[in-house]
């Protein structure tokens, strides 16, 4: 039997978004030290869209370009190309070659190009890409990092919250095809979590990617759900499921900006900062109302996006119209386990279609309820 592919693309993106200077500490100490990460640093997503239209069709390929500000007192900044690569390529060198030079030629700015090499062969380890023809020669070195080259125990011990994402990859890895060896990481890794104390933003969005490398069969995800709700009740967690929290915390967010013109602004701005732990202030309910079905929403449309890539216009404003959270969850689990974009529509279009007429609503497998 053939081994399934697991696509690790979209959780890695999220990972960079969410942890880029905990994950350059972790990777590129050296760079990370001549950074000054106080001034910030700005994504140039669209700007990299338009100079490499070809890494947004590749697998296992996650392109980041970020502008970042050096401790050297002056106004010069560098641009870090940081790439997670997850499988072996043989022109790997090239192509960071390739797009480096792209990079400089459009912002004449000094580039930093860095891979994070996510695949797990040992002998695959590119750090140059060079040529030599009538005397001329270029010699391009670039420093990686092989996330297969670290130690767990170290990681395990470790404050950097981007070491959690790193040993929940690696178990991953190890586990991969013995689905009751990964129910037993994925617990000891939500012991490991729990135990950091983190705050609930971070802690929310490291349970989300916890959840995404180890996605579990239908059998032992309740078992997992189980697990998750005994500690609950003890007080150990506080969470929901990490992919309602996720959505109803992007769903907050989103609520914050269209809230305002409702009065909520207020409300919205207290329950981002205080979180969930300490519970919604009065004002926040509908916010969060809104929130928890934003989020849903977009949920549905970022699996599909991950198992299939770009998601039409018309699919996603189908999804909009759908408002009940129980509705919207089902969506979700049947965007995770659908054959094609093909079939989640139709299914979708006759969710609506019975939603217009009044009738009952069909399940995602199509049948009456």
């Amino acid at each position: 039997m053939a081994r399934r592919t697991v696509d690790y693309d979209s959780p890695w993106k999220e990972a960079l978004e969410h942890f880029l200077e905990p994950c350059i500490e972790l990777c590129f100490p050296a760079l990370h030290a001549l950074i000054d990460w106080s001034r910030g640093f700005t994504f140039l997503d669209k700007e990299l869209q338009r100079l490499l239209p070809d890494s947004r069709t590749r697998r296992q390929v996650v392109d980041k370009l970020v502008q970042v500000y050096l401790k050297d007192g002056s106004e010069q900044w560098i641009l870090i190309h940081l790439e997670v690569q997850a499988q072996p390529e043989a022109e790997f060198g090239e192509r960071i070659f390739a797009y480096h030079v792209r990079i400089w030629i459009h912002f004449r700015r000094p580039v930093v190009s860095a891979a994070i090499l996510a695949d797990d062969n040992p002998n695959w380890r590119p750090q140059e890409y060079r040529y030599e023809l009538a005397g001329c020669e270029v010699v391009f070195r670039f420093p990686v990092f092989k996330l297969i080259d670290m130690d767990e125990g170290e990681l395990e011990t470790s404050t950097n919250p981007f070491a959690l994402v790193v040993l929940a990859y690696l178990r991953a890895l190890r586990t991969r095809g013995t689905p009751e060896l990964q129910l037993g990481e994925k617990i000891r890794l939500t012991r490991l979590l729990n135990a950091r104390g983190y705050n609930v933003e971070v802690a929310v969005q490291l349970f989300r990617l916890l959840d995404w490398f180890m996605k579990l069969p239908e059998g032992l995800e309740e078992v997992y759900q189980q697990y998750l709700q005994e500690l609950r009740e003890e007080g150990q967690v506080g969470y929901l499921t990490s992919f309602e929290r996720a959505a109803i915390l992007r769903g907050l967010q989103q609520g914050l900006e269209e809230g305002r013109a409702q009065g909520l602004q207020q409300g919205l701005q207290q329950g981002l900062q205080q979180g969930l732990q300490q519970g919604l202030q009065q004002g926040l309910q509908q916010g969060l109302q809104q929130g928890l079905q934003q989020g849903l929403q977009e949920a549905v449309i970022g699996f599909l996006e991950g198992r299939f890539g770009q998601v039409d216009e018309a699919i996603q404003q189908k999804v909009r119209q759908v408002e009940s959270p129980e509705v919207l969850r089902a969506l979700c689990q049947l965007a995770a386990v659908v054959e094609s974009l093909s079939s989640f529509e139709e299914q979708l279009n006759r969710l609506l279609q019975t939603q217009s007429t009044g009738t009952s609503v069909p399940d995602t497998n199509g049948q009456q309820g």
